[in-house]
């Protein structure tokens, strides 16, 4: 079920208030019974492996507090499932298939978050089931986050405030998500799927970079939309969920836009990987080993494929880079040309399906390919209502658009709203992109 989708929008979510809001002693059962259907409804044969990977770190939790051994144990045993479900054919591993649970990754790193927090000390364990249930299976967040720790949920998941004022900032935010994924997300990734699919000798650089900018708006809209979506829903039940981006793509750096963007995740990442290898606490030497490291493991936890490979070590490369030269000399525009073009560049081996697609399609942007096929012209894939939330995309990336709607909240969220409505209408919902993994 995704959010974006009418049974969602009509039936489980305006059910599931009505029941909440109606029934105070079980609003944290409500929850968790709406996150298990939820997950069930995402993959039905999944249910089982999630619900084993709950309860083994709902049970560990109890035992794990100043316990080294048992915390390698939980770690190595959340990192065996992760690789059991997603890299065994890539790994080319001689394990049975096992069903993958949509959003084991974020799992996987929420559940070790929580053994590593407790462990330090820094979180008691959840004992009651709801609590720790909602912790790890809040349906807002599950498939894509943001990657919660304890400092984040814990606490809310046995006492929060709900409050008018709350609520109405959920539902504004959440329409703001929804038409960031309806409205521009789909129709912008309409773009770069038509173009990404066409062979790359039929590639003019103009086409190229249509299709590369394209999805750098697509992802963009597609992931905070469903972030904003998921804030929103949150705080319609009284949860207060991180924000997980701001504006990345004015960032002046790789190393900005990684504070700016998947802000979750790369505190993640930062906290849990990078300082516990040493950070830049050790030699020069090493310091550089465990940056690039982090962000070729940041790859591969997107998924089993050398674009994602390739995709994190251009990430971690572009930091060391930055950590060698420095660019705080850079003019602010250069800089900001500089992270842009880094960025539009990595993507397109994050969107590609192989390496030597990735490779073609780069050297068709900067003209380097020979062009033997025929493909339309920009024009074939910019009608007026996709150019127009080309627009709205490519301005939407810059913090402008929340000045504009100041003056007309509630006139802009309701059209909003209902120009949702008519695309949902006659149009087939489609995943989200972070969903996958």
């Amino acid at each position: 079920m995704q959010f974006n989708e009418p049974t969602f929008l009509l039936l489980f979510l305006p059910v599931l208030l009505l029941m909440y809001y109606a029934l105070p002693p079980l609003r944290n059962a409500l929850l968790l019974g709406a996150s298990l259907i939820f997950a069930f409804w995402g993959g039905k044969q999944t249910i089982g492996v999630l619900l084993l990977a709950f309860a083994f770190n709902y049970t560990l939790g109890f035992f794990v507090a100043q316990r080294r051994g048992l915390l390698v144990a939980g770690i190595v045993m959340n990192l065996a499932l992760l690789i059991w479900c997603n890299y065994a054919d890539f790994l080319q591993l001689p394990l049975p298939p096992i069903p993958r649970p949509p959003g084991l990754s974020f799992f996987t790193f929420v559940a070790i978050a929580y053994l590593v927090d407790i462990y330090r000390g820094d979180a008691q364990p959840l004992r009651h089931p709801f609590a720790a249930g909602n912790f790890f299976l809040l349906f807002p967040k599950f498939f894509a986050g943001p990657i919660v720790r304890y400092r984040d949920l814990g606490a809310q998941v046995l006492q929060r405030d709900h409050n008018l004022d709350l609520f109405s900032t959920g539902v504004r935010r959440f329409i703001i998500g929804l038409g960031k994924k309806v409205l521009v997300a789909t129709t912008v990734g309409d773009v770069a799927d038509k173009i990404f699919a066409l062979p790359v000798d039929a590639l003019r650089p103009e086409l190229a970079w249509l299709g590369a900018v394209a999805y750098t708006v697509q992802i963009y809209f597609d992931f905070s939309g469903y972030t904003d979506m998921a804030i929103g829903l949150g705080a319609m039940f009284g949860f207060k969920l991180p924000e997980n981006f701001n504006y990345p793509y004015v960032a002046t750096s790789i190393r900005e836009f990684w504070r700016r963007w998947h802000m979750t995740l790369s505190g993640w990442l930062r906290d849990y990987v990078y300082i516990p290898l040493g950070g830049s606490r050790c030699p020069v030497w090493r310091t550089y080993f465990n940056l690039v490291l982090v962000f070729y493991l940041c790859g591969l936890w997107h998924g089993a494929n050398w674009t994602f490979i390739v995709w994190g070590g251009l990430q971690g490369l572009f930091l060391l880079v930055e950590r060698l030269t420095g660019n705080k000399d850079l003019p602010k525009p250069v800089g900001h040309a500089y992270a842009l073009l880094a960025t539009l560049i990595s993507w397109v081996f994050f969107r590609s399906t192989s390496l030597s697609h990735a490779t073609g399609f780069l050297s068709a942007m900067f003209g380097l390919n020979q062009v033997t096929g025929i493909a339309d012209g920009l024009t074939a894939f910019l009608d007026p209502f996709t150019g127009i939330m080309f627009g709205i995309g490519i301005l939407g990336s810059f913090p402008i658009l929340p000045k504009l709607r100041e003056p007309f909240p509630t006139l802009g969220y309701g059209f909003v709203l209902v120009m949702v409505f008519l695309v949902v209408a006659v149009k087939t919902y489609t995943p989200f992109i972070y969903q996958q993994f």
